[in-house]
């Protein structure tokens, strides 16, 4: 892959399958990511019975270094990308002369599909008429990579979804956590709110830690994920790095709060997919060790 290739290539979301859609090939691929550094992606990637190391160099040029692996190598190292996978069934084919490959995502990140639509020339690119499966345009879109996605979770639907964070401190090397109560005092939950017109989801997050949980801390854009709650909603949540404990804020008379040890955390937290989410989160943070099994 180079970013000659990519110039050829428009990416979008799939209303729905494509009836009739033969394809020529067919396969699952399976990727997990290592933590991301400033100048390359490293991964492994399964395809089918083939396997792979990937190192994506110098990301303006998308140059990929590719090593084949025995299936033990790969096994050996898969357990480092924990809580940063994701799967999909890959199909090609041809529709009106052009190469089309559908990625129809397994697991949690089902029922997304995209469409990548392969062009001979960039007078094509620039011509196409969409098809009338395809959805809204993709293309270079970051929250829409495999990487993102397996890091982050698969984006929401515009203008639905909540901003929350997971506030943390690490104390001897052990990661502890924030919670606070609902505005009824009988759950526990993250600082969460919904996404306000003219805010940014950072300012949204650093909002609601102040006024739900009067906590101040660093937003770490690089540790996140959107979840759906069991109500339907969808949630993003940031990991924030505690600055302080505020003596006194907005929401104090209406909600406790208390710093507990991940571990704890998920014992507290009553909703599944947010206690799944908090997971994920403390093993991007490099927790796992702390994890009861």
């Amino acid at each position: 892959m180079n970013a000659k290739n990519d110039l050829m290539r428009r990416k979008f979301l799939v209303l729905k399958k494509p009836l009739g859609f033969s394809s020529s090939k067919s396969f699952e691929i399976e990727e997990g990511y290592f933590p991301r550094h400033p100048q390359r992606d490293l991964q492994l990637r399964r395809v089918h019975r083939k396997y792979f190391l990937v190192c994506k160099e110098n990301k303006k040029c998308a140059t990929l270094q590719e090593s084949r692996l025995t299936k033990a190598q790969f096994d050996l190292l898969w357990p480092f990308t924990q809580g940063q996978r994701i799967s999909f069934q890959r199909s090609i084919s041809s529709i009106n002369g052009l190469e089309v490959t559908l990625d129809s995502f397994l697991g949690e990140h089902a029922p997304l599909i995209f469409a990548e639509v392969m062009f001979p020339t960039l007078a094509h690119r620039k011509a196409f008429e969409t098809f009338d499966f395809l959805g809204e345009e993709v293309t270079l879109r970051e929250e829409y990579e495999t990487i993102s996605m397996a890091m982050y979770g698969a984006p929401e639907p515009k203008d639905i979804y909540q901003v929350g964070i997971l506030p943390y401190v690490i104390k001897a090397g052990k990661l502890y956590v924030l919670l606070i109560t609902n505005s009824s005092g009988n759950r526990w939950i993250l600082p969460k709110g919904q996404q306000e017109v003219g805010m940014t989801p950072h300012e949204v997050a650093l909002m609601e830690g102040v006024e739900e949980g009067g906590v101040l801390g660093t937003i770490r854009n690089d540790v996140r994920i959107r979840t759906q709650m069991s109500d339907g909603r969808f949630l993003q949540i940031y990991a924030m790095k505690i600055s302080k404990l505020l003596g006194s804020w907005p929401e104090e008379h209406l909600r406790l709060r208390r710093l507990v040890p991940i571990s704890q955390a998920l014992e507290l937290l009553d909703d599944p997919k947010i206690r799944k989410a908090v997971k994920k989160l403390g093993l991007l943070l490099g927790q796992k060790k702390h994890f009861k099994k």
